[in-house]
Formats: C-alpha cells, structure tokens, sequence
C-alpha cells in the first residue's frame, strides 16, 4: 500500500475517532433534543396533541424505615440500533433517564445522558440537601457533569441557600474538589445502575 493511501486511511480514522467523542457542546445538543423529544411525546391522553411517546414508566411505592412513604417515578428513554431496523421488535440502546424521588420531605431530581457506547455523558442533579465536610448542610444544590468516555470534561456546582432565590456558581473545571468526589462517584454509581436496570427491562419485553 502506498504512504499516501496509508497517510489518508490514518487520518480518516483520527478524524472518525475525534468524531466520536463526547464534547460539552456536542452533549448540550444531545441534551436538548431529548427534553424536546420529552416535551411532545407523552404517555397520556393524545387530546393534547402530543405524539405517541417510546420509553419505559418505572414507578415505586414503599415505606422506610425512619423517612417514610418513599415514591420514585423514573423513565427511560431509547434508540434503536440501526444495523436491525428491518426486524419487527429491533434492539434498543439506552440514551436518556429521569429519575424523580424523595426521602422524607426531601425532593430530588436527577437525569443521565448516555453516549452511543452505553457510558453516562452528561448527569444533571438537583439535591435539597448535600452535607460538606465543612457543615454546610442547609443549601440547596445543582450538580452538572459532562463526560467523555469516563472523564470528566467539565462540571459545574451552583449552590443556595434556602432563603436564597437563585442559584449562584460555586465551581466550575475539570478537577472535581475533594468535598464532592463521594457526589460524584455516587451519581456515576446510579448511572450504571439504571443502565442495568435498563438491560434488564429489554428482557423482558418483546423482540424477535
């Protein structure tokens, strides 16, 4: 094979490599399709002119012990694998979930963002409460995570206090500070595990 053909071949798959990975602005889009997506396909009635919405409804109902009724209402949210568009029931591979639930009278919220290799790319996180090594349990918090293919590419951390209207940034890089590494390794945990979750649904539903 001559160098130049060698040269090109190279250089395409740079290309095609670069082309794969995950960039802020490249998962911002990605982020944004899915809320529009979400934001007119619904799982109710279609008198609302919504479109006919494709995702699993996970819905928990139980009582803990010392917090009480505990409610979790997540959805998953999918693609189809393009090489088995022809089959009638083709695979699916995991792209967006939203998980909402409580503790008490503690209201969370949090969404994932998968890439196409099945790796968490983006994790948004809404905590009413996040207890810091330095006390500083009472502000409400917002954690926002941009990965590409398990690094962190850029976080951002707004914080406020109760009586506070907004947010304000407390820090935002790519080296996480320490105080939040527990944060972090904890919503990366969550992340893997409603993939699996995930996993496990799609074997129990129909496809042939």
């Amino acid at each position: 094979m001559k160098p130049r053909i060698i040269i090109m071949l190279c250089l395409m798959a740079c290309l095609q490599g670069a082309m794969a990975q995950n960039t802020v602005e490249s998962i911002r889009q990605r982020y944004q399709s899915m809320k529009e997506y979400i934001s007119t396909h619904t799982d109710q009635n279609m008198n609302d002119g919504a479109e006919f919405g494709e995702f699993y409804h996970l819905n928990v109902s139980q009582w803990l012990p010392a917090t009480g009724g505990h409610l979790e209402d997540t959805y998953f949210y999918w693609g189809e694998v393009e090489d088995n568009e022809d089959l009638v029931y083709p695979d699916h591979y995991l792209e967006f979930v939203t998980t909402r639930y409580n503790f008490a009278a503690r209201n969370y919220f949090e969404e994932y963002l998968y890439d196409a290799d099945g790796n968490v790319a983006f994790i948004y996180a809404y905590d009413p409460m996040t207890a810091m090594e330095d006390g500083a349990d009472d502000k409400e918090y917002e954690f926002r995570f941009y990965m590409n293919k398990g690094r962190l590419i850029k976080g951002i951390i707004m914080q406020k206090g109760y009586e506070q209207q907004s947010f304000k940034e407390e820090w935002q890089g790519t080296k996480l500070p320490a105080k939040y590494a527990d944060k972090y390794a904890g919503y990366l945990a969550s992340a893997k595990q409603l993939s699996e979750l995930f996993a496990n649904i799609e074997k129990r539903t129909y496809s042939y």
